[in-house]
């Protein structure tokens, strides 16, 4: 009886964040964007700004998480990115774009403070603790899929009905998946005192220093915010680095289909006529498939995740991930001496960094649920708001930074996508070197 009840509600949970990860625009984000009079530094800008307004937001929603029901929070969670839905179906411009992602941002931040922490209680509820990981896994899988699943719909979709259409599409599924929050449980009973805002600070500062002071956590916690930073990096590169390469709204699907020698005719001429009759841009669809093999791969990861933690250490998988991020870097040197990047070693490049923000994630979700299991259950919300903190900080950072690198239109000094990722690594390498050093140490 205990494993149905937990059955259920993370079910539901589970399609409640497949719902919350159907984002048509994600590819073509950049596009979006540039419809609002936005530029390519101005993306990385806005996508560090959403981080770091995320960044600011996680101390309250940590404390929300505690005081809560962590039920409210999620629905509070979904409901703040219909605000942003809602402002960009009738409102344009970079005021608004910059003001719906700041609805996104604390969104994200409500979201992010309670997702894992509402499958914990929900497992301690019924005594199934030991499954945290399996449990974490199949929700980041969940999520994954259902935004690779988006991102090769919502290509096509975008060139054929526009971005309005997409956004009310959003709307309608987001507002479908609070219903459902609605449906689950409250397995977490907040304390009946609520403390006030000079004992909610110190208890924050105590979970801070908790972290800091203990050897088996601070480290750890540095190391994996770190990591996520460069992963992040790794994943909005994605839309400058083809854009740079030649894959452009220019380039039709009959050109494409001619540089890999691939007569696509042979499904059928009416079928292929239909294909050209809509003209898609291929640098939609082809960004399409490269967000869809990225989330394949993350979910991918994520599956797996509680079987490899059984076999290899948290350390381990750690300087693997380190690894793999340092080859990106390299690789990107490697290309950057090539003068020009084509179009196909352009999507090997980033087909690596995928595998690479995979295996980053792997080693993020042992972390995470090695943390919920040893941290004091009084300050669980709040050390994981500590977690947080630290990915978003670095994330910030490290997004915000190419609006002041990268060349601009009109032609002000700069430097190019790629050049970005080599000049990162002299700072990634020592600093990460120091980290796993610590930690070994």
């Amino acid at each position: 009886m205990s494993k149905f009840l937990s059955f259920w509600p993370l079910s539901a949970y589970n399609v409640a964040a497949f719902l919350r990860s159907q984002l048509f625009l994600l590819p073509v984000l950049l596009f979006f964007y540039q419809e609002n009079g936005l530029s390519v530094g101005d993306f990385y800008l806005i996508q560090g700004l959403i981080v770091f307004f995320a960044f600011l937001f996680e101390i309250p929603a940590g404390y929300l998480g505690d005081i809560f029901p962590r039920k409210y929070i999620l629905i509070t969670a979904y409901s703040l990115f219909l605000c942003r839905l809602f402002l960009w179906i009738f409102f344009k411009g970079f005021e608004v774009i910059l003001i719906g992602e700041f609805f996104y941002a604390c969104s994200k931040a409500c979201f992010d403070s309670v997702s894992s922490s509402f499958i914990y209680d929900i497992l301690k509820k019924n005594g199934e603790e030991k499954k945290m990981v399996k449990a974490y896994s199949n929700f980041n899988a969940a999520m994954y899929i259902g935004t690779g699943i988006a991102a090769l719909l919502g290509a096509g979709l975008y060139e054929k009905f526009g971005s309005q259409v997409l956004l009310i599409a959003e709307f309608v599924i987001y507002s479908a998946a609070v219903v459902l929050l609605a449906m689950l449980p409250n397995a977490h009973i907040p304390a009946k005192v609520t403390l006030g805002f000079k004992e909610r600070i110190k208890k924050f500062w105590v979970a801070v220093r908790y972290i800091l002071k203990s050897r088996k956590y601070c480290y750890f916690v540095l190391f994996s915010g770190f990591m996520v930073g460069v992963s992040h990096f790794f994943f909005w590169s994605f839309q400058p680095l083809m854009k740079a390469s030649g894959i452009n709204p220019k380039v039709s699907l009959t050109d494409l289909a001619d540089s890999v020698g691939w007569d696509a005719r042979v499904f059928g001429e009416t079928v292929w006529n239909y294909l050209l009759a809509l003209d898609w841009l291929d640098y939609i669809k082809v960004m399409g498939v490269v967000i869809f093999i990225n989330n394949v791969l993350r979910s991918s990861f994520s599956y797996f995740a509680a079987g490899v933690a059984k076999k290899v250490s948290l350390f381990v998988l750690g300087n693997i991930s380190f690894v793999m991020e340092i080859i990106g870097c390299g690789l990107s040197f490697f290309l950057m001496k090539m003068g020009h990047i084509t179009p196909a070693q352009c999507l090997a490049f980033i087909v690596f960094l995928c595998v690479c923000i995979g295996i980053q994630l792997m080693f993020t979700i042992t972390h995470i649920s090695r943390l919920h299991r040893l941290i004091n259950p009084k300050i669980r919300s709040l050390s994981s708001s500590v977690n947080m903190m630290t990915g978003r900080l670095l994330t910030s950072v490290m997004l915000m930074a190419p609006k002041f690198l990268l060349k601009h239109q009109e032609g002000a000094a700069g430097v190019k996508v790629i050049d970005i990722f080599w000049i990162y690594a002299i700072v990634f390498v020592p600093v990460g070197c120091y980290f796993i050093y610590k930690i070994y140490k």
